[in-house]
């Protein structure tokens, strides 16, 4: 046994140092400071934030942020005050800065737990009366909590609870991640309430929340088009993020342009202030391997230097014939403490993808109904592929003032790109009556397409300043921004050749079609999207039990594409305000009533008869309920009822000419005169319900209709594709006693049916349910295996339905992993 104060192990704590330091080098921007005069403590520090004003309050504070067990007696402390204590301290040096002066002593009882006993006392035990207190809140990190909740949630600009939060959040934490084995941002929102996925083909990937789709992604608060560039997106994976947080509804306030459906923020990990380590090797169905290596800790002696590096390497089949993606991702950051008020955050994501692909799926017969096709059928060729690559770096500059101001700058480049050549698919059409006479529905007609080019690069900057304000004898926060989001995008460039006929039934991927050689001699276009916007958020104490929240944002808007001398090829957007205002009521020490109203708008490039551009389609989102939050917010619930409109949807002008001059060679002008519906009820729950009992999910219920729409739409629901009625439930169980080595869980993901219409052609899909498992076997503090089963129960479904060519995808089939994790 390697005693920790030898010298062997000083040496290994070096050379632990060095390579982290090393690897964090080769993904970030060095940057060299002069080491910071700071005590060396090998205790975990932590960023205080603590006011200066009454000694209790203080000390709850310092419970709430740094995950304490501080037990005292209150009474002693009436009357006592601290200056408080900012900047980055173990919990022992920040409870000894806020006590100066008081006559109270600290009896250290483990790393995060201290009894503190009046000086006249401490000679003898102490008694603590009534009012003692022991408090163990959560933070707003989930990683090593053990939890599938949070105590607090970022996505609003500022750390809020759940329970503060005046809209519908949920939160994949990372305990949940891991038990789920959740393995990139698809399978993260298949397990969210009220999100729906929808497949554009395998490697266009859309979500949908309360019938609108969510158009852009954040990363630690910064927007994210993932829909632009060609199909050059790739899913981020969840090995790097410590949580997601998604909001559904309006989000206006958030990131300006966009549909009233909701943000999802990931939240990726940041450096640790102590050494840690975690390796896992993961072997599933299909031939599916994953390994992930994840290193994280300070890099100099006073810890001023800290960085992480994870690295992944993701190897799998799929359940179709010739189907498979090979996938290398590499996440590097450093934190640098530059005084005691000042940290500097930065470093890069990078993502290679290699993948077969899909371009559509499974054909339907000539009434909409499937086809009598195996799961395993893949009507593309083992030589299909879609590679890409992902690079996004980002830097972070946070400074807190002496006032508990803090100001916040960001920057951040996303490029995303095809590789040389970067797709080349095989697609399927009906064959047309001339040639199919008989209609025989297997007989369809092919071609191969290849497409290159295709690529955006997104650059976000951004600036943040909040804090607290006393007016009028209460307390209020204040958060003030700018942004600035430019989006160049890049359309793949792209042809293809015609290769006739062929009965589906003897397709072959491996055999069936020679891979063909294709010239393109097309250049892509160039799409530039320029989004500025300044805010601001009042959040306003009315009294002890009421808040009001008021806020608006200014946006700016500009479109430009390239080569498009039409009226819509290039416009602005000035000043459009979008505002925000909602109430919070506590009604006692668990629950909260609350009701809000928000805005969105969303341009659109149509033009009207006189061959102007529509006016941005409008949303706004009504939403009222009740959350609950128990055991120092470790339990969260919620009860939400919400109503969305959404106008000026662009509808054909019937009373204009047809063809439309000057921009169109066929079709009518368009109207902004749309109007659509959305609204429902969702009921979530997330956290421990019992000690080792951990639950997280929802129910919802979302009804939409076509308003105003053309005479054949009005009255349908905005997408039949969506369940009205969703169940996403997860939970996990630690068995107590001798057993409590292990831990099971289980879950379910419900839904109603759906259907999806073509003329007289219908797609139908009726209500499902699938069930997932867990089983977790811990051999020590140190290493633990795992056995995860999906679908467990082999349920054949479709995910998703249309009566086309290439419009029926199969669910998964039951499969299953198992993973060995070591930590240290």
């Amino acid at each position: 046994m390697i005693h920790p104060c030898s010298p062997r192990n000083d040496r290994l704590r070096h050379a632990m140092r060095a390579a982290l330091l090393g690897l964090s080098l080769s993904a970030s921007c060095a940057i060299a400071l002069p080491a910071q005069a700071a005590a060396a403590s090998h205790s975990q520090q932590v960023d205080w934030n603590i006011a200066a004003g009454p000694l209790a309050t203080a000390l709850d504070q310092m419970a709430r942020q740094g995950g304490l067990n501080l037990s005292f007696d209150a009474n002693s402390l009436q009357g006592k005050t601290t200056r408080g204590v900012q900047g980055r301290h173990d919990s022992a040096q920040a409870l000894s800065i806020v006590l100066q002066g008081s006559d109270v002593q600290v009896q250290q009882e483990s790393d995060k737990s201290f009894l503190l006993i009046p000086a006249v006392d401490a000679g003898s035990a102490l008694e603590l009366g009534a009012t003692s207190i022991s408090s163990d809140r959560l933070g707003e990190t989930t990683e090593n909590s053990g939890s599938y909740t949070t105590g607090a949630v970022t996505i609003g600009k500022t750390p809020q609870s759940l329970r503060h939060t005046p809209q519908s959040v949920t939160v994949v934490t990372r305990q949940r991640i891991d038990d789920q084995n959740i393995t990139n941002l698809t399978n993260l929102l298949e397990q969210t309430p009220g999100v729906v996925v929808n497949m554009t083909d395998s490697e266009r990937v859309q979500y949908y929340s309360r019938g609108y789709s969510i158009d852009a992604i954040q990363y630690d608060g910064a927007t994210v088009v993932q829909s632009s560039g060609g199909g050059s997106f790739i899913q981020s994976d969840s090995a790097i993020i410590d949580r997601a947080e998604i909001l559904r509804g309006a989000t206006g306030m958030l990131r300006g342009a966009g549909n009233p459906s909701g943000t999802v923020n990931l939240v990726r990990k940041r450096p640790t202030a102590q050494f840690q380590g975690e390796g896992s090797v993961t072997l599933g169905s299909w031939d599916a391997q994953r390994y992930v290596a994840d290193l994280s800790g300070p890099l100099t002696e006073t810890g001023n230097v800290r960085g992480r590096v994870i690295a992944v390497h993701d190897d799998k089949d799929h359940f179709q014939a010739s189907r498979k993606e090979r996938k290398d991702v590499f996440y590097g950051v450093l934190a640098f403490d530059l005084n005691d008020s000042t940290t500097l955050t930065t470093g890069l994501e990078w993502t290679q993808l290699d993948a077969t692909g899909a371009w559509g799926n499974l054909p339907a017969d000539y009434d909409g109904s499937p086809l009598p096709l195996s799961r395993s059928t893949y009507l593309g060729a083992d030589w299909n592929r879609w590679d890409r690559s992902n690079l996004q770096t980002f830097a972070e500059l946070e400074h807190r003032f002496d006032n508990d101001w803090t100001l916040k700058l960001m920057a951040q480049r996303t490029h995303f790109e095809l590789d040389d050549h970067g797709f080349k698919q095989t697609y399927f059409s009906r064959a047309g009556a001339n040639v199919n006479p008989t209609n025989n529905p297997y007989l369809m007609s092919y071609q191969v397409t290849e497409g290159d080019g295709g690529e955006s690069i997104q650059n976000n900057l951004s600036a943040t300043l909040n804090g607290p304000f006393e007016l009028l004898g209460r307390s209020h926060e204040l958060v003030l921004g700018v942004e600035r989001i430019r989006n160049d995008s890049y359309a793949s460039a792209t042809q293809f050749t015609a290769s006739g006929l062929f009965d589906i039934r003897e397709w072959d991927p491996k055999t069936s079609l020679a891979e063909p050689s294709i010239d393109i001699t097309a250049h892509p276009v160039r799409t530039r999207t320029t989004q500025e916007a300044a805010y601001a958020t009042w959040r306003i104490s009315l009294a002890d039990p009421l808040t009001a929240i008021i806020g608006a944002r200014s946006n700016w808007y500009d479109y430009e594409q390239e080569n498009n001398l039409k009226s819509n090829g290039t416009f602005s957007i000035d000043n459009e305000i979008v505002p925000y205002a909602a109430l919070i009521y506590d009604l006692n020490d668990h629950f909260s009533t609350y009701a809000s109203y928000t805005e969105i708008f969303n341009p659109q490039t149509a033009t009207d008869v006189s061959g102007s551009v529509l006016a941005p389609t409008t949303g706004e989102a009504y939403e009222t309920g009740i959350k609950g939050e128990f055991y120092d917010g470790r339990l969260n619930t919620s009860l939400a009822f919400f109503r969305i409109y959404q106008v000026g949807n662009a509808l054909d002008d019937l009373s204009g000419p047809n063809p439309c001059p000057p921009n169109y060679t066929s079709g009518y002008c368009k109207v902004a005169s749309g109007k659509n519906r959305s609204q429902g009820f969702e009921l979530e729950i997330s956290g421990e319900v019992l000690p080792g009992w951990n639950v997280s999910g929802g129910y919802t219920y979302n009804a939409t209709k076509q308003l105003k729409d053309t005479l054949s739409n009005t009255g349908n629901a905005i997408r039949t594709t969506d369940p009205k009625r969703m169940l996403r439930l997860f939970t996990s169980y630690r068995l107590p006693g001798e057993l409590e080595a292990w831990t099971v869980g289980g879950g379910v993901q419900a839904q109603s049916d759906i259907y999806n219409r073509s003329g007289s052609a219908v797609a139908t899909q009726s209500g499902y349910a699938v069930y997932n498992a867990m089983v977790n076997y811990r051999f020590n503090e140190h290493y633990s295996l795992q056995l995860n089963a999906n679908n467990l129960f082999d349920k054949q479904y479709y995910r998703q339905v249309a009566p086309t060519p290439t419009g029926y995808y199969w669910g998964d089939p039951r499969n299953v992993s198992v993973s060995l994790r070591g930590r240290f």
